[in-house]
Formats: C-alpha cells, structure tokens, sequence
C-alpha cells in the first residue's frame, strides 16, 4: 500500500525540521517529547533499518503502547527480549508495561529480572517491593505512591538512543562528507571518494538517509568540479599561443 499524501507530508516536514538524522534518533526524540503518533513512522523504520537492535524495537514498542495498541507492543516487547536478554531497561520498561495491564505475577518477574541485570535501576526494585508488599531497600526522594498496584509509569526518558549507545554518532562523519563533497568542486579526485567513505561510514552508524545525501552530494559536487576544471582548461588552451 502507498503511503499517502498526509503521511508523507509528515515525514518531510520532520525531516526539514530535525535536519539529517536517523529515524532512531528522530523517533526517539518525539517519543520523549510525548508526540507518540509522530514518533511511529520513523520507529518503524528505524526497525526495519535496524532489525537486531533490541532497543530500537523497545522504543516502538513503548510508542504502540501509548497508541493503545497492545498487540503490537508486545510483539515489539518480545523482539526487545530476544535480541537483548541481558539488558536491564527491556526488562523494566517490559516489567511497567505489565503493571498497567495488572498483570502483577508478570509485572513482578520482569522488575526482578531488570534489577538483577542492573543494580543501578533501583526504579525496579522498588516496584516489585511495592508488587511483594515489602519495604523499599532504599529511601525514595520523594514519598511512594499511596496506590503501590499503579506505580508511575516508566517514562522513555529512561532509555537511551540506541545508536548513540552502541556506536559513535554519525553526525561527525556527515559533517566531514559535507565539506569533502564541497572540496570536491576544487579536487574533484580527493572530493568525491571522501565524500563516498564519509557518507558510507554515516549509514553503517544508523543514519541511512544522511549518508544518501553526503553521497549524492559528493557526486554532483564533483562532476561539477570536473566540468569546472574541463572549461578551465579549455579556457587555457584557448589563449595560450599555438
């Protein structure tokens, strides 16, 4: 099915206001700002772009959760799972996911596991003290909720970007491709390889869609400095005396 004219509207109109960037890294930021409507296009793409990253399929499906669409938040849950079973914040956001639905046993189970594999998410264990009826192993900040079956939801805030904490950011290696494809209309030779190296390392750290443009860039960039350099030349022969 092809998307339609307001759906792709969307997507241009975010992208010219958040610049080159991953979908993850555009997906991510509209999902802590709330926009979880917004925020599903580009997490679905940022799966489909990025298939084993547990994290990526964690964001989508804290954003099918907010959509109430359940579903596919579990199935998204479970991928999450799968592809990151030593990853605490799965765990406790999969743990919170479980609590608004009363699923307790679940719900209890999950923080446990979460607190097991990251001491530092004492969020965790004070959800499943509240969840067993015991006392929290530390003093919370600010006082406990007076309903422990309906903690605070998890917020996204909790999580990181996935690309950003598995792999340098691209955004360098995007600049750098910008100002090769620039040289390029000077030395087109030294322009348009580093400009392809530059835009080739950018898609392999997550931004698909900015490695494109440093790679055409590069490549129009050049040919125009070939273009250049061959009036130039001719220019050269033109008055210089036979």
């Amino acid at each position: 099915m092809c998307p339609s004219v307001e759906y792709t509207h969307r997507l241009d109109a975010h992208r010219y206001t958040y610049g080159v960037r991953s979908a993850a890294e555009i997906g991510y930021e509209l999902l802590i700002q709330g926009k979880y409507a917004d925020a599903l296009p580009f997490l679905q793409r940022a799966v489909a772009e990025q298939p084993r990253e547990g994290r990526v399929h964690l964001c989508l499906a804290l954003a099918y959760a907010h959509q109430g669409d359940n579903a596919s938040a579990e199935k998204h849950f479970a991928q999450a799972i799968a592809l990151s079973p030593q990853d605490g914040y799965v765990f406790y956001n999969w743990g919170a996911y479980l609590h608004r639905q009363n699923r307790l046993r679940e719900a209890l189970q999950a923080y446990e596991t979460a607190y097991r594999l990251d001491p530092a998410l004492i969020g965790a264990q004070q959800a499943a003290n509240a969840l067993r009826g015991g006392t929290p192993a530390y003093t919370p900040v600010s006082p406990p909720s007076p309903a422990p079956t309906s903690p605070s939801p998890v917020r996204p805030t909790d999580l990181y970007i996935p690309t950003a904490s598995r792999s340098p950011s691209a955004r360098g290696c995007i600049t750098a491709g910008v100002l090769m494809a620039v040289f390029g209309l000077c030395v087109p030779i030294v322009g348009f390889p580093g400009g392809l190296i530059c835009g080739a390392i950018a898609m392999m750290r997550g931004s698909l869609m900015g490695g494109l443009v440093v790679i055409v860039l590069a490549g129009v960039l050049s040919a125009i400095g070939v273009q250049m350099w061959t009036l130039l030349l001719e220019m050269i022969r033109a008055v210089t005396p036979q």
